[in-house]
């Protein structure tokens, strides 16, 4: 999705808003499996259609990470009766200068590749495929809602820097342009171990 300069320069200053929040340090932190409803859930809904994605990061370094994502979409393009669906693969390295963990302020930076096919019974362009190679620096925070989840939102700017120039009827998704995400972190480790304090506690009581 995109956005004017002022809308994604307020999300930014609302980001940064963030930091006066209590926010638990995540210790022991080293890995993180992301569900992403905006920059695909969302993107599809709003364009008659529906997306998922899924992102893995991995602590390399103190402050330093790797995030890799896989992504689906499938929508209405600016075409009449014709949809795309796309599957989308990119790697990111984050900074997280407030933390060692992955969690709180975090610069990240890196890029992708889109493989998209048209299809529908409208009129298909000349060309059924395209592919895009981008490249994305963005800004973001992380913080803690509950024991187990977690809330990644970001905002960046998507340089578009290879294309096959034939996108014209899906503009809103692939064109250059400010980007806000979204996503869900769910803390499967701390999800277990409440389980396992649940059944304990259960068994007390039986006792």
């Amino acid at each position: 999705m995109c956005y004017s300069p002022k809308k994604a320069f307020i999300f930014a200053f609302c980001l940064l808003l963030l930091s006066s929040l209590p926010c638990r340090a995540q210790e022991n932190l080293d890995n993180l499996f992301t569900l992403d409803f905006l920059s695909y859930t969302l993107t599809g809904l709003l364009h008659q259609g529906w997306g998922i994605g899924l992102n893995y990061e991995k602590k390399l370094f103190d402050f330093l990470s790797v995030k890799g994502t896989i992504g689906h979409m499938t929508f209405l393009t600016g075409i009449k009766d014709v949809y795309n669906t796309s599957v989308s693969l990119s790697a990111f390295f984050n900074y997280y200068p407030l933390s060692n963990g992955l969690d709180k302020l975090y610069v990240s930076a890196g890029g992708g590749t889109d493989f998209m096919n048209y299809f529908g019974k409208g009129e298909l362009p000349p060309t059924e495929q395209d592919t895009l190679i981008h490249v994305t620096p963005k800004l973001g925070w992380k913080f803690r809602v509950k024991n187990f989840l977690m809330i990644d939102v970001s905002t960046g700017y998507k340089f578009i820097i290879y294309d096959t120039e034939n996108y014209y009827g899906i503009k809103d998704y692939v064109s250059t342009g400010f980007r806000v995400g979204l996503s869900c972190v769910l803390l499967f480790n701390e999800l277990k171990g409440k389980k396992s304090n649940d059944q304990g506690d259960q068994g007390s009581a039986e006792l």
